[in-house]
């Protein structure tokens, strides 16, 4: 063997410096670290959204439920107000119950602004047009005017700006008929009819 070539190191089996290999697997720890702090930033974050999204869903079936129990209550107080209102009608009528009628009426009107601080508004309907959203047509009759609300049969109300019960309504139709249909199948305009002969 050259005692020349057993001398020099081994260049391919030296070991790196432990200075490198530190400096490499801090470098790799810090890395690591970093990664999982952003992966737990990101959970962090998609939890915090999910909870939200649940308290506010949760909030709002709540506010839903308490006011489908307050609608159903104030819709069997609702009969109350109807015979109040018949009873008020059928007053006016005599002259000599005037006070009865002023104390009906100082009752009806503090019922209605207990209902109205709970967000119940009655319709105004008369003299309007006819909304199928909001009216039920009772009957129909010949008017001025097409499609308007003559006549209120019972009062209808809104809850929170929805339908809480539909008013029952006479509704008008404007009578546009100018004649008659003849057997012939052609139409005399009976307004103006005139009669004309021809020489015999």
């Amino acid at each position: 063997m050259d005692p020349k070539k057993a001398a020099e190191p081994d260049k391919l089996g030296a070991p790196e410096k432990p200075e490198l290999i530190k400096h490499e697997e801090q470098k790799l720890i810090k890395e690591t670290d970093a990664r999982r702090v952003d992966d737990l930033e990101d959970q962090l974050k998609r939890l915090q959204a999910e909870f939200e999204n649940y308290r506010k869903r949760t909030a709002k079936e709540k506010e839903a439920l308490m006011l489908a129990g307050s609608a159903v209550t104030i819709v069997k107080l609702l009969p109350v107000l109807d015979d109040m209102d018949a009873a008020i009608a059928s007053i006016h009528q005599n002259a000599g119950a005037k006070e009865m009628r002023h104390g009906l009426e100082m009752l009806h009107k503090k019922f209605m602004h207990a209902l109205e601080k709970e967000g119940v508004m009655e319709m105004k309907s008369l003299g309007g047009e006819f909304d199928p959203y909001r009216h039920e047509a009772v009957r129909t009759v010949e008017g001025k005017e097409d499609n308007k609300v003559v006549e209120v049969m019972k009062k209808g109300y809104l809850f929170k700006d929805n339908v809480l019960r539909h008013a029952m309504v006479v509704v008008s139709r404007k009578n546009e008929e100018k004649g008659v249909e003849t057997k012939e199948g052609r139409t005399q305009d009976t307004r103006h009819e005139t009669q004309k002969e021809g020489p015999k």
